[in-house]
């Protein structure tokens, strides 16, 4: 069970006549892949009030406290976990304070790129591509590329443009089918590396940006 805790930070000054919130991302990383921490704020308050943070409809585990003086709010926590097999869920944050219960939304990603059928000859294979979490970068409504790197010099043998990204993670839910090799591929292991890059670069742990990459193995004759 996911158990966040909030952290009460200091206040955010405000001049709102009416009670409102607001985390400071639309996109968050699966804790998983990644720990991201979801930034309250809210403003409008009863002065000097007890409330509580909830999220989709549940108390959110040591997310008590009181507003300050001048009725602001703030606080944090880690971006919840997803459950199993789901790879994006827009979750519902509120704060109750009395009569006051504004909310807003974050979303939580995967940074995951896949197809299907998962299986058959990939020579002759086609599939629907889906991809998600590529608004992770902070880059609204990324291009999404697939690179098709060859086996055999580790250089790029095609690029494709699956489409673009939309929501607030950037997601490609799900392709049009097509084939999953453009060309004639030889025999070997391909990598197919997902990224907003229409330029090919190799990535790895330390790279700056966002990619997601699927070793595919084609047989020969």
């Amino acid at each position: 069970m996911f158990l966040p805790v909030l952290v009460l930070l200091g206040t955010v000054p405000s001049a709102a006549s009416a009670a409102s919130i607001a985390v400071d991302r639309a996109c968050y990383a699966d804790p998983g892949q990644r720990k991201d921490t979801v930034r309250l704020t809210g403003a409008g308050f009863t002065p000097s009030a007890q409330y509580q943070v909830t999220l989709d409809g549940q108390p959110l585990t040591g997310g008590t406290g009181t507003t300050d003086a001048a009725g602001n709010l703030s606080g944090s926590f880690t971006a919840p976990q997803l459950a199993a097999g789901v790879h994006e869920h827009a979750y519902t944050l509120g704060v109750q304070e009395g009569p006051n219960a504004p909310s807003a939304r974050f979303t939580v990603s995967t940074l995951l790129a896949d197809f299907t059928p998962p299986s058959g000859d990939p020579k002759t294979l086609r599939v629907r591509f889906s991809v998600f979490g590529f608004g992770l970068s902070g880059i609204a409504a990324p291009a999404v590329y697939v690179h098709y790197v060859r086996p055999d010099t580790g250089r790029v043998q095609q690029t494709i443009r699956l489409g673009t990204g939309t929501g607030a993670c950037g997601s490609v839910r799900q392709t049009k089918k097509r084939r999953l090799f453009p060309f004639a591929a030889r025999k070997g292991t391909w990598r197919l590396q997902f990224d907003s890059s229409r330029t090919y670069r190799k990535g790895t742990s330390k790279s700056p940006f966002l990619f997601f990459a699927v070793a595919v193995k084609v047989r020969g004759d």
